[in-house]
């Protein structure tokens, strides 16, 4: 384990991450399906750690992020198409990610190309305590080297250099969330997760 690296106490962890991610640091910790990395999606210093933990290169997949509630997505979409709020209220919170326009204030790394980003409301999870706790925008990857295997608990992270804090615990595993491109009229699924896309429309 790095020497920079702290475990976080069982009792306390939620105050501590906080701090961590408040403090432009990087928390690795359990979301719904595996364990992922969670900084302040705003901060651009903060993202860019991200991309050297994982060791991706420039032209990875961007990032995905987290919100709190619904308020918190005219934060990061300047629009949210009627087929991704259909999709959003039968799956949230829980592993569905979608692909939509994202705001131009958020990170490049957060961003494709063509200006979208992918968001979700996520299951119950220590992520989703992090972000309701700081009412914050955080990023979702997972906690491991792009290409790597999935970190299904706090020991399979604790060599992943550049991370902060890790908060204990396990996860049940792969798959993670789905994907799905939600910017026109039919989904079209960008990664298979844990959502089938029969399941996906009313």
């Amino acid at each position: 384990m790095s020497p920079s690296t702290r475990i976080a106490s069982t009792a306390g962890w939620l105050d501590e991450a906080l701090g961590v991610v408040r403090g432009g640091g990087v928390v690795a910790l359990p979301f719904e399906r595996l364990f992922g990395l969670a900084a302040d999606a705003f901060n651009s210093e903060a993202v860019a750690r991200i991309d050297e933990i994982k060791r991706r290169s420039s032209w990875s997949q961007p990032v995905a992020v987290i919100v709190p509630d619904w308020e918190a997505l005219s934060r990061v979409a300047i629009e949210f198409p009627q087929l991704a709020a259909d999709l959003a209220e039968e799956h949230w919170p829980g592993p569905l990610t979608l692909i939509v326009p994202g705001g131009d204030d958020m990170p490049e790394q957060l961003r494709s190309e063509a200006g979208l980003i992918g968001v979700r409301i996520p299951g119950p999870s220590p992520a989703l305590d992090l972000a309701r706790a700081g009412d914050t925008v955080l990023t979702a990857t997972s906690a491991n080297l792009t290409g790597g295997p999935d970190a299904l608990s706090h020991e399979d992270v604790r060599d992943l250099a550049g991370v902060d804090l890790i908060v204990p615990g396990r996860v049940p595993g792969p798959p993670g969330s789905t994907v799905v491109d939600a910017t026109g009229t039919k989904p079209i699924v960008v990664r298979a997760g844990a959502i089938e896309i029969e399941g996906l429309l009313p």
